[in-house]
């Protein structure tokens, strides 16, 4: 976001991606951040702006879900959708409706995409434009959409071609050449659109070796683990599926039993078969194929996924499982015996006061939660600046990071928070994909090194280093008699797992693989992210000069530095 427009990204967020050479890369393209950049600069280009802009993004793709089943459906069914997609966004909290993080922006995105296609299949010609619109959003946030929104999108512009094609003119007839004007136009539409949105990635493909597209490619055609196979596969998928699951109060573990998933689809699958033999609402028939279809490609896709199990890479089943308790829920209502008028007003009534008060049930219960990630808000707010009082303006400096707990979360906030202040910084070559290449500084092109250092062993280390000087430290722990409990839990199980010679610091060296790993107990994850999230103390470091780096020629391919 700080890059616009002086140096525009042309791909995405840097993810769990390599190539052959291990050269990180990014998720395919840069629509979260070209879109929220107009809101984030209204708002005042901070981090709180970049949050605030992704919320507002957000809602005009919930607002945009709505109309189209509005156009789709009665005001009955469109009510019946609102009640689902707010008891779904209950369940994405804060955390997803506001952090621009890419498996969460394209959560709504995808929700549109299916209702798009699902009017572009009932006759709508342009809702073609907005699936390739949706569609592109969603996978260039999370390449983990691939597989479903490329086929939806394809469906959504065949639709599109087909309804052109076939539907009569104004006159009645069936001219060819009028019908080629209505088939070629909103599909030439959807495919501009869609080239557009790509533009970035595509000049990414045309003018940079190697290019995000090969790195992609590199990273799923030789994966670094087989796949996670069909039965676990199917199982997760189930698993996710629960209707009283993770669509509804959130989570980010694939855990629990695959049946209520199960009796979900089953139900689902027995109304939908029971509403088109009735014939009543063939739209509603065709969505049900639609999901069907979604549901099985999707199912397909998770049986590849490879590596540790988060449900983050398949987060798209929440929206899959609110658009299958939709479409039951309709289902049901048209299954049911056709009410009376005056019981039909009671209902509406009825249905209208549940509206309203979910919708403040909704809102109390995201408005009330902790901001996702204070504590390194915190660290960074903290240390920011107290650090940049003591640097000089005229040097240049390369930040790094000695950082078991939060991924270097700290350390790329005060690079940033130190640019806002108008120092020159940069990063080291290896995280170029996420801080963007011209943020790399390389050996010779600085005069001096902070390295910001997480828990307690390390700021130990490192406070007896005479040639490192602290400039600041913080400590964002609000209930330490709490973390030195969860501390001494967590260490009192990795002694007996691993032995008594276990120490403290080992366990601070782990947070993060305890924490993410995946194959963890449950109270071994629960106890490491309570101390990850109650904070970590951590400092900053000079060293002035830096000590020499050592880049290895033999490995010059993977470092820009050597260009």
């Amino acid at each position: 976001m700080r890059s616009l427009l002086g140096q525009p990204p042309l791909v995405g967020a840097a993810g769990r991606i390599q190539d052959e050479a291990m050269r990180q890369g990014n998720h395919p393209g840069p629509l979260m951040f070209w879109a929220t950049w107009p809101l984030y600069v209204v708002l005042g280009r901070s981090a709180w702006a970049f949050e605030a802009a992704t919320a507002i993004v957000n809602a005009v793709w919930l607002t945009t879900s709505v109309w189209l089943v509005r156009r789709r459906a009665g005001w009955g069914a469109t009510a019946w959708f609102g009640a689902v997609a707010l008891v779904l966004i209950g369940g994405f909290g804060l955390d997803a409706l506001s952090q621009p993080w890419n498996p969460w922006v394209s959560l709504l995105p995808f929700a549109v995409l299916l209702l798009a296609t699902w009017s572009a299949i009932e006759g709508d010609r342009w809702a073609a434009v907005l699936a390739v619109a949706a569609a592109s959003y969603a996978l260039q946030g999370h390449i983990g959409y691939l597989p479903l929104v490329v086929p939806l999108a394809g469906v959504a512009v065949l639709a599109a071609a087909w309804h052109g094609w076939s539907a009569p003119t104004d006159d009645g007839g069936r001219a060819p050449g009028r019908r080629a004007v209505r088939a070629v136009v909103p599909v030439g539409a959807a495919i501009g659109a869609g080239l557009l949105l790509w533009s970035g990635p595509l000049v990414d493909l045309a003018t940079r070796s190697p290019s995000n597209v090969s790195k992609l490619i590199a990273n799923f055609s030789e994966p670094s683990d087989p796949p996670i196979g069909l039965a676990r596969g199917l199982e997760a998928t189930f698993q996710a599926a629960n209707p009283f699951g993770a669509w509804v109060w959130g989570g980010s573990a694939v855990e629990g039993s695959a049946w209520p998933g199960k009796l979900l689809v089953l139900v689902w699958a027995v109304v939908a078969v029971l509403v088109a033999r009735q014939g009543r609402r063939p739209a509603l028939a065709r969505l049900n194929a639609l999901l069907a279809a979604t549901l099985l490609v999707g199912m397909l896709a998770v049986t590849r996924i490879f590596g540790a199990l988060y449900l983050y890479t398949f987060r798209w089943i929440v929206v899959i499982v609110a658009m299958l308790v939709f479409s039951l829920g309709w289902g049901l209502a048209l299954l049911l015996p056709r009410p009376t008028p005056a019981a039909t007003r009671r209902l509406v009534a009825l249905g209208a006061v549940a509206i309203v008060a979910l919708s403040l049930v909704t809102s109390v219960r995201v408005a009330r939660q902790d901001i996702p990630y204070d504590q390194s808000s915190r660290s960074v707010a903290g240390l920011a600046p107290e650090v940049a009082a003591q640097l000089d303006p005229a040097a240049r400096y390369q930040v790094r990071w000695d950082d078991p707990a939060y991924l270097g979360g700290i350390g790329f906030g005060l690079l940033l928070e130190l640019e806002r202040r108008g120092f020159d910084v940069g990063g080291e070559a290896r995280f170029s994909a996420a801080i963007e290449p011209h943020r790399v500084a390389c050996p010779g092109d600085y005069d001096a090194l902070l390295t910001v250092v997480t828990g307690e062993s390390r700021l130990a280390e490192w406070r007896a280093k005479p040639e490192a000087r602290e400039l600041a430290a913080t400590d964002p722990r609000r209930d330490r008699a709490g973390w030195d409990r969860a501390f001494a839990e967590l260490l009192a199980i990795q002694r007996e797992r691993n032995g008594p010679d276990y120490d403290p610091a080992d366990l601070e060296a782990q947070f993060n693989l305890l924490l993410l790993s995946g194959d963890q107990p449950a109270e071994v994850t629960d106890l490491a992210g309570e101390l990850v999230l109650g904070g970590v103390p951590s400092a900053v470091f000079l060293q002035d000069p830096p000590p020499p780096d050592v880049l290895d020629p033999s490995d010059g391919r993977n470092d820009p530095c050597f260009r």
